[in-house]
């Protein structure tokens, strides 16, 4: 029970601090912390598809994985809730002038860097025991937001936009004749989603490659 109280805490903090401080090297430096705070307890994941890539690395089983997804996801709905009683918005969404195909590719490049970075340092034999594991998976972060942060808001984890798009699904916003205004957050989840997937699945085949 511990790890999903963890996954659930660190997933919480790590998008708290995405909607409250709107920086990369904040949200690099929150994610160095919280991995170092959990990781010897969960693995620090905090990122389904992170999950997702230690499953098909033989580090979870089927029952594990379903508890970790369900304890980030919750996670994820209470930080976007707290961030917004703090009076701040998370929206998660893409530049408005940038092409469908531009924002997958860049969530699925960095997603997959996240990803093989995070297997690298978290189970590589010749890095065992290291401890700058915590400091290479925040960076990595980082460097995807200030690379591709204006292309495709630089999410690489569905749980970022999932709490939104549960928020935004439970209250939608209404004009004056009382429709629906496009929700955009809920709007984009799909594509977040289906690109970190891929991403992750292609790191992990290529971890098991390179390293099998």
């Amino acid at each position: 029970m511990n790890k999903y109280i963890i996954e659930f805490l660190g997933t919480f903090f790590l998008i708290l601090i995405i909607g409250l401080s709107n920086s990369p090297l904040a949200v690099g430096l929150g994610l160095a912390i919280l991995v170092y705070m959990g990781a010897h307890v969960s693995g620090a994941h905090y990122n389904p598809v992170v999950s997702l890539a230690m499953f098909i690395n033989d580090e979870i089983d089927k029952k594990e994985i379903g508890l970790y997804i369900a304890s980030q996801l919750s996670g994820a709905i209470l930080a976007t809730y707290s961030i917004k009683e703090l009076g701040k918005e998370l929206t998660v969404k893409a530049n408005q002038n940038v092409d469908l195909s531009n924002f997958l590719i860049a969530e699925i490049l960095f997603t997959f860097l996240l990803v093989f970075v995070i297997l690298n340092v978290a189970l590589s034999k010749n890095l065992k025991g290291n401890q700058f594991y915590g400091i290479a998976i925040g960076l990595t972060v980082a460097v995807g937001g200030f690379s591709v942060g204006d292309i495709s808001g630089a999410v690489f984890n569905p749980a970022v936009s999932f709490g939104p798009s549960i928020i935004d699904y439970m209250n939608p916003l209404v004009d004056n004749s009382g429709e629906i205004i496009k929700q955009q957050n809920f709007h984009y989840f799909p594509y977040y989603l289906i690109a970190s997937i891929i991403g992750s699945v292609i790191a992990s085949y290529l971890y098991k490659k390179v390293y099998s």
